[in-house]
């Protein structure tokens, strides 16, 4: 996709979120809660991806209110992120410490979400595309919560860790 204009720029952004979101939902998300031993963790994973599911149609819902039909296009850094963590991971043979490793991956891809998300809002608000905002900005506050839960988990996890 060409970008000449601001709109075209911020339907790149939401076509990129919106591949972040069904990726996260359909491969990044249940592979980690897969390699997961630790309930906690599984459970806001599971919890998460639910959340997921619902951002990724909020994202389409931001695509139609912006004019244009939902389509994704694929985020390198996401997917860098997502193939070596997964490699990382594998070398990793303590379960509590791998544990902590996809607590500190999660923390990673929600920060890069939020930056994602922060770069559509701004300039779909720009654009007076209200809508657009009110959606994004939505699922961009689910994930500054989500971000805060694992980052509490994370704590916890590594407090049971030996020494």
């Amino acid at each position: 996709m060409s970008v000449v204009n601001p709109r075209d720029l911020v339907l790149r952004q939401l076509a990129e979120l919106l591949w972040i979101e069904r990726t996260l939902f359909f491969e990044v998300l249940p592979n980690v809660h897969d390699d997961a031993q630790a309930p906690d963790l599984q459970t806001l994973l599971t919890e998460h991806r639910a959340e997921t599911r619902a951002h990724a149609a909020r994202v389409e819902d931001a695509l139609r209110a912006a004019g244009a039909e939902p389509a994704s296009a694929a985020s390198p850094p996401l997917a860098k992120l997502a193939e070596q963590h997964m490699e990382d991971a594998k070398q990793i043979t303590h379960r509590g410490l791998r544990d902590v490793f996809h607590c500190a991956g999660a923390v990673r891809t929600e920060h890069y979400e939020l930056a994602c998300y922060d770069a559509a809002i701004g300039l779909a608000a720009q654009l007076g595309l209200e809508e657009a905002v009110r959606l994004l900005e939505q699922n961009r506050d689910e994930d500054a919560k989500a971000l805060e839960k694992i980052e509490k988990l994370a704590g916890r996890l590594r407090g049971e860790l030996p020494a």
